[in-house]
């Protein structure tokens, strides 16, 4: 079952979900109760080695793509 990720309209929570692939884009109801939280886009961002041996990022973490300050993503 996939696991999908959801944001409460109510108090902002985001939370992810395991549910069927035909109920993805229902409205779940989020930690706190609430009845109307929607299907969002997940982000993710993994580590791989370069020729060198060094970690390089690689993915869609929440960089995009300039102006970062927290990552080693190379784009401050």
């Amino acid at each position: 079952m996939p696991l999908y990720e959801y944001v409460c309209d109510r108090c902002d929570i985001r939370f992810e979900e395991l549910r069927p692939s035909t109920r993805m884009d229902q409205p779940a109801e989020c930690p706190a109760g609430h009845p109307r939280a929607h299907r969002v886009l997940s982000t993710f961002s993994a580590l791989t080695r370069d020729s060198m041996g060094e970690a390089a990022p690689v993915g869609g973490g929440g960089c995009g793509g300039g102006g970062c300050t927290n990552c080693a993503c190379g784009a401050n």
